[in-house]
């Protein structure tokens, strides 16, 4: 059980903070390893994702607890005090990675090829995190013994309080190491390459989708669902779409690739 900070020498960090960070640096030094006649531009443009996802994850965890910040006002700028959403990280970051590419001149398909082990970094450290921090945590069970072991685990939820749980936390842990290996199966094969980030945000979706059922932290409940399940469905049916519509470039690189070898 990772603790809620993380020494590293004479500093303590927030374990959720450093796990994320660590998550990004790598997610963007990737990016500019597969990009590398473009380094500038392709930090600039993931510094544009990064402060469009910290606006929007923050926006949507506003939100989405709209309750609480009515009347606690002076607390919505105050990140330090944790609050963030993975729906509205994924829309500020698009968007910011776009507006910060098209500024730059990257283009903007192929950067969000690249950025595709991100999408699984940032899951397993946002669960990690969880982990850490006792957020996203499940419902109470009765008692361990009337459930499969693994699923259910003494745990803390985010006030503290140690009760028999189902371990959704360890659920989020596995859909980020599934959707980590799924990536580096398509890299490795070089399948479906300008598709693999929806393909793996569809998986992340559906898999948080699912995880929902099973937790117990606050959420406004809508039909019988979790608002944060109704983004995860949103975000679904629009990866799948996306998916679906993306062409495929590599053909189109070879030609462009030979025309200019025949030039």
């Amino acid at each position: 059980m990772p603790s809620f900070y993380t020494t590293i020498g004479p500093l303590q960090v927030q374990t959720f903070t450093l796990v994320l960070a660590l998550a990004i640096a790598a997610g963007a030094g990737w990016a500019v390893h597969r990009l590398a006649g473009r380094p500038g531009p392709v930090v600039d443009a993931c510094l544009g994702g990064l402060i469009g996802g910290v606006i929007g994850a923050r926006l949507f965890h506003v939100l989405l607890h709209w309750t609480y910040f009515v009347y606690n006002s002076h607390e919505i700028l105050n990140l330090r005090a944790g609050g963030l959403d993975w729906h509205g990280a994924l829309i500020g970051g698009l968007a910011g990675l776009y507006l910060a590419a098209h500024w730059r001149g990257v283009d903007f398909p192929r950067l969000l090829d690249v950025l595709t082990p991100a999408l699984a970094l940032l899951a397993l450290a946002g669960w990690w995190g969880c982990r850490a921090a006792n957020c996203g945590f499940g419902v109470e069970v009765d008692t361990l013994a009337n459930h499969p072991a693994l699923l259910v685990a003494e745990l803390r939820n985010i006030y503290g309080s140690l009760a028999p749980r189902y371990n959704t936390q360890l659920f989020g842990l596995v859909l980020g190491v599934l959707a980590f290996i799924v990536t580096g199966v398509l890299f490795w094969r070089n399948w479906l390459p300008f598709r693999r980030f929806w393909l793996i945000l569809v998986l992340l979706s559906a898999g948080m989708f699912a995880i929902g059922f099973f937790r117990a932290d606050y959420a406004i409940i809508i039909g019988g669902l979790r608002a944060d399940q109704w983004l995860d469905l949103g975000v679904l049916v629009f990866s799948v779409a996306l998916a679906l519509l993306s062409k495929d470039l590599a053909p189109r690189e070879k030609e462009s690739s030979k025309d200019a070898g025949d030039s």
